[in-house]
């Protein structure tokens, strides 16, 4: 006489394919992020792209530094990349390990950064203005 296999067997949350499958994932008992959650994730990245055209406006209007402007608006895309990473690619209901790894992810892209404007700003400010060499 054949066993039959039960669905869930308490290990928690089923894997993506465990209807289609029926086999259970132990490992991967995560959290659940809910749908109001997704809704104030959406309002926050609404709001934040509206500053940063308001920014991109006042900045016509009002005569602010170059780098300040740079910095405005690199404060914001880090507000918003960091929005979505945590809450639309489940980093934040993830394991420590998918944690640690976006966390390294993020750190080698910042040294990518420093490492590219540091090239940048040793090449001149402002640039030189004629033809090239």
């Amino acid at each position: 006489m054949a066993t039959t296999h039960t669905k869930n067997s308490g290990h928690g949350h089923d894997g993506p394919d465990s209807h289609e499958t029926g086999i259970d994932y132990p490992g991967h008992a995560h959290g659940h992020i809910g749908r109001g959650t997704y809704y104030r994730v959406f309002a926050a990245l609404m709001v934040l792209m509206a500053l940063t055209v308001g920014a991109w406006w006042a900045e016509a209007f009002v005569e602010i530094p170059r780098l300040l402007g740079v910095a405005i608006a690199m404060t914001i895309a880090i507000a918003k990349t960091a929005l979505i990473v945590l809450f639309f690619m489940h980093v934040k209901v993830s394991s420590r390990v998918v944690q640690l790894y976006a966390i390294a992810a993020f750190v080698g892209l910042a040294f990518l950064f420093i490492i590219i404007m540091g090239d940048y700003f040793a090449r001149g400010w402002p640039p030189q203005l004629g033809p090239l060499p």
